[in-house]
Parts: structure tokens; sequence; C-alpha cells
């Protein structure tokens, strides 16, 4: 079967790269966003649980997504080593979010 293949290995057009590239920005804006939401209720209340979410949020959105950007376009890293980095990014995130709701912080 001959044919244009719908997904390459490679990367597709500057429209796709573009999509993805805008897309990672919305997700960035918006864990910060959040993120400092939760903080500023943490510094209002004096609630630790608001902390530890601000800091769940951080870690589980917005750092991956500047590990995935910057480490291979600065820095030359691995593919491994970006995904290593940021999946340990989230579970320590998804780590400090369960504390906010099952531990005593």
């Amino acid at each position: 079967m001959l044919g244009i293949p719908l997904q390459t290995s490679t990367g597709g057009g500057i429209t796709i790269a573009i999509a993805v590239f805008v897309g990672q920005a919305v997700a960035f804006v918006i864990a910060c966003w959040i993120a400092k939401r939760s903080y500023d209720g943490y510094r209002d209340a004096r609630r630790s649980p608001l902390l530890w979410l601000a800091l769940g949020i951080a870690l589980l959105a917005a750092v991956p997504t500047v590990i995935r950007f910057l480490l291979p376009t600065l820095l030359g890293a691995s593919s491994l080593t970006t995904t290593v980095l940021a999946t340990a990014s989230e579970i320590v995130g998804l780590a400090a979010i369960l504390y906010t709701v099952y531990g005593r912080p």
C-alpha cells in the first residue's frame, strides 16, 4: 500500500511545530497561573496544603514543560535524559499533590 504516512518519526511540518509550541506555552502559562493562585492562597491563609498544592502543580506541569523544551534546545540533552528528568518531576509533583490530599501537611 502506497501513500503518504500520517505520522513520521522525524517530525511534521512547520504548522505542526508551531501548534505544538503554542500548546506547550499555553499549558505552561496555565500551570504557572494555578500554582501562583495556590501560593497566594497559602500566603493569605497560611494553610500549608495550599503550599504543597502549588509545589505539586508546578512540578507536575510547569517544570516538565520547561525541561522538555530547554534541555534539548539549550544543552543538547538526549531524549532519554529529558524524558527521565521530566517524568521524575511529574512523579514528585503528583506525590506533593497526594500529600496535600491524604497527608497531614
